[in-house]
């Protein structure tokens, strides 16, 4: 054989054994120097392959589908700066715990460090964002070398899924001639009837003893909490949370993203009603009972922070050490929604009812959040359209089976604090590892890939306009997505800072030319220009060029008929909502002050 027949035959054997352990779905964008990866994902016809033409909506597609999908996704890509194009997925699938497969090109080593074109530094490229690297030599296919391939494909799939499940980057310097033309012998290399090469079983669930040690921990508590805050494995950890806290009797403090804002004790407007100084200081806890991330909201997180007397236990089996005030006293490395399940059966059976929790611990929580609902609603009223309002009526309006990917910013946020309590939630995903607004549109759309129902995204003017490329997936890989946007001439989220108050003067030049010398309504509002950053965009036209429908709506009454019709359509749109940052500023204060004098004596 030839050495280019000897590159395809190993990488042949390498993505056989990833679909063997199970990856079902990979991303692939043009070049030459990954041709030989390209064509040998695109050719296994037990993956789902989507072509992409831009390196970081590819990257940020995987993240999405395989957020949605709970395995997986491998993403190949040439080398240089294509590669690097990679890295802010790579962050986020760290910092967010989601498994990836980066597969990168590259120049074989006498062609780097030496003025070849397209060749840059990838080993380790991307640091401490990738859980595992490793170079591959994909040259001499013979038998023991297309086992040691398998073998790597094996450690790198179950690298990437357990444990803290993460992004391993594989490195393939790939010598030319990239494509050959001879036919591929057979390869008898890989385990019979399917088998992976290598089988890893996921770590023991946690067993009886845990959770009776669990247990032992929280029956002590008579004003325990639960917070439950983003979580995206396919573990009913939110379900559990929600079962344990209405039998424990012990109000639930439920992010969205944790699936767990659903049952007899869940409150909706936690971050609403901590917000009020008085209100957070007659709710201490004695125990607090953490599971998932921590939560969006910044009330809620300044609360936990300030709890610094009481017993904080967090339930923590992947290690992600999720809490930046040090105030955690103990971190369980056992699988919750197991632990959580069997413990509430237990205290149910023994109780027949509520924990020897206090009487009325549950019932004030419950109390002040009806009353917050109520102003709330009041404030929001049935038909003005605002931001709140539309990330109301998206808990009330999305059936079960949908998922919902949010922006960073602003909806996260407002999903958060207006998002109801409801017995069959529908599924809400987030890049919340590392915040960032970018990928937004094509990690939505490839949640939109990997979901069993209809698929909506909620973002802003800005976060839509910083990925606007990935648009493209809609027509090119005939995917469906409504898109909510909401447009209101800016980063809103900065108005609600500090930063928006500073003072934005520019500095005087102390020896200015005449002509230098501005004139009446020359300067600027840095503010605006340089932080809130508006861009001007008709959205409409970007739909148009992108090949989606758009729709502009203009109260409640019209949202409700659009998302209807959104979500009865057979190809993607745009839902726009209109609206300003002062104005989006004032509603929400407006909201908060409602809340407080609702909950004063």
């Amino acid at each position: 054989m030839t050495p280019t027949t000897d590159t395809y035959v190993l990488l042949r054997a390498f993505v056989d054994e990833l679909t063997r352990c199970g990856m079902r779905a990979a991303c692939t964008t043009p070049g030459s120097r990954c041709a030989p990866l390209v064509l040998t994902l695109a050719r296994e016809e037990r993956l789902r392959c989507f072509s992409h033409v831009d390196e970081r909506c590819a990257g940020f597609f995987a993240l999405g589908l395989a957020k949605a999908s709970g395995l997986p996704v491998a993403v190949t890509c040439t080398s240089g700066t294509a590669a690097a194009e990679l890295l802010p997925a790579a962050i986020e699938a760290r910092e967010a715990r989601v498994p990836l497969l980066l597969l990168t090109a590259d120049r074989p080593p006498e062609l780097r460090d030496t003025g070849a074109g397209q060749a840059i530094d990838q080993l380790k490229l991307f640091g401490g964002a990738a859980k595992w690297f490793f170079e591959v030599d994909v040259e001499g296919a013979t038998d023991e070398h297309l086992r040691w391939m398998r073998m790597l494909a094996c450690r790198a799939y179950w690298t990437a899924l357990q444990g803290r499940p993460g992004a391993v980057h594989l490195n393939f310097p790939l010598r030319e001639p990239l494509v050959g033309d001879e036919e591929l012998p057979q390869d008898e290399t890989g385990r019979e009837g399917g088998r992976p090469y290598v089988s890893r079983m996921p770590a023991a669930p946690a067993g009886s003893a845990d959770a009776a040690a669990l247990g032992d921990l929280l029956s002590r508590s008579r004003r325990g909490v639960v917070v439950a805050g983003r979580h995206e494995r396919g573990t009913p950890l939110g379900q559990a949370a929600a079962e344990f806290a209405a039998v424990a009797g012990w109000p639930l403090l439920a992010d969205p993203l944790s699936g767990a804002r659903r049952g007899e004790a869940a409150i909706a407007h936690y971050d609403a009603l901590l917000r009020d100084e008085a209100f957070a200081a007659s709710v201490t806890p004695d125990l607090v009972l953490r599971v998932g991330d921590l939560p969006v909201s910044k009330p809620l997180r300044t609360w936990l922070a300030g709890l610094d007397e009481v017993r904080q236990v967090a339930i923590d089996p992947e290690g992600a050490w999720q809490d930046p005030a040090s105030v955690t006293s103990d971190s369980l490395a056992i699988e919750g929604s197991e632990a959580l399940r069997e413990l509430a059966g237990a205290w149910a059976r023994a109780s027949g009812g509520p924990l020897a929790g206090e009487e009325d611990w549950l019932a004030g929580w419950r109390s002040a959040d009806e009353r917050a609902a109520e102003v709330i609603l009041g404030a929001l009223g049935d038909r003005d359209l605002s931001e709140p309002a539309v990330a109301a009526e998206l808990g009330v309006l999305l059936p079960r089976e949908a998922t919902l990917f949010v922006s960073s910013s602003m909806p996260v946020r407002d999903i958060e604090t207006f998002w109801p309590v409801r017995p069959d939630p529908p599924r809400v995903l987030c890049n919340r590892g590392a915040n960032g607004i970018d990928g937004t549109v094509s990690a939505a759309f490839g949640a939109a890939a990997g979901a069993a129902g209809p698929a909506v995204l909620l973002i802003g003017d800005v976060a839509l306009a910083h990925d606007i490329g990935g648009l493209l997936a809609a027509r090119r890989l005939e995917l469906k997505l409504t898109i909510v946007l909401l447009d209101n001439g800016g980063g809103g989220i900065f108005d609600f800072l500090p930063l928006s108050r500073a003072t934005m003067a520019r500095t005087p030049d102390p020896h200015p030319t005449p002509a230098a010398t501005p004139q009446d309504g020359d300067r600027e509002d840095i503010y605006t220009h340089h932080i809130a950053t508006p861009t001007g965009l008709d959205f409409a036209d970007a739909a148009s060029l992108y090949g989606i429908g758009h729709e502009r709506v203009r109260d409640v009454h019209e949202f409700r008929a659009a998302l209807e019709r959104a979500l009865d359509a057979a190809t993607s749109g745009v839902i726009e909502v209109r609206g300003t940052r002062a104005g989006n500023l004032e509603l929400h204060q407006s909201v908060w002050r409602a809340v407080s004098r609702a909950l004063s004596p």
